[in-house]
């Protein structure tokens, strides 16, 4: 059923359009994630050293293609296809904004003939054998737990008037659904989402978004909540 309001729809896209978090495991396989996610979980640096740190250890003999190869094996959510569908009929704007990396992110998208999806991720470039990141834009005024802000990519690609809907499972997503009208989460963002008194609905996979998406359009029940609202307002104003 399509809305009469406008809608932009964002998504994170590891765990929660991949069923794994594909970053977490190229990590795992090919650098040294867990000794650097435990001195990250213990505040030894923040999110955007961490992330450099954890390029910088990917093997050095470690090749694009075999991160493509790596990528194309990795399953997203059985129901996205049809909820991008869903989307493109009634001219919902869909977008993903990821912490993530393209190596894998656009390989995984064009596997599964989705690469026509505007997205937002990290790029990861490798000079003289070494890899590193490089971040897709932030601001001094965002205080987003990310690597670049998926709190910008929101405000930036939605309308004053639009319904902002937000979909995620981490920490990286947290400020993105602070200033989000309806909030898919799961994991840590629903644990987060609770612990803020953040209204939202759990979701195990995009069936039940779509289930619960299309119940609020059919009811009339889609509008702007009141505090992400005025949060949207502080940083325009802010900034």
């Amino acid at each position: 059923m399509k809305s009469n309001k406008p809608i932009s729809i964002f998504s994170d896209f590891d765990a929660t359009i991949s069923l794994l978090d594909v970053g977490d495991e190229l990590f795992k396989r090919y650098g040294n994630w867990h000794q650097l996610y435990d001195n990250f979980a213990n505040n030894l640096y923040d999110v955007r050293e961490f992330n450099k740190l954890l390029c910088n250890s990917l093997r050095n003999d470690l090749t694009f293609e075999e991160i493509i190869s790596f990528a194309i094996r990795q399953q997203i959510d059985p129901f996205f296809n049809k909820f991008v569908l869903f989307c493109k009929e009634n001219n919902y704007n869909f977008t993903i904004i990821s912490d993530g990396y393209d190596a894998y992110i656009n390989p995984i998208l064009k596997h599964n003939n989705l690469d026509f999806i505007p997205t937002y991720c990290n790029s990861l470039i490798k000079e003289k054998d070494i890899f590193s990141p490089k971040f897709y834009g932030a601001s001094e005024g965002c205080k987003c737990q990310t690597a670049s802000c998926k709190r910008n990519v929101v405000l930036n690609n939605s309308g004053d008037n639009d319904i902002i809907i937000y979909i995620g499972d981490g920490y990286t997503d947290y400020c993105g659904a602070e200033h989000s009208d309806i909030v898919f989460a799961k994991s840590k963002l629903a644990a987060y989402c609770n612990l803020n008194r953040i209204a939202h609905h759990p979701f195990k996979n995009y069936f039940d978004i779509y289930q619960i998406l299309n119940s609020r359009i059919k009811n009339n029940k889609l509008y702007h909540r009141s505090q992400a609202k005025m949060k949207r307002k502080s940083v325009f104003e802010n900034e």
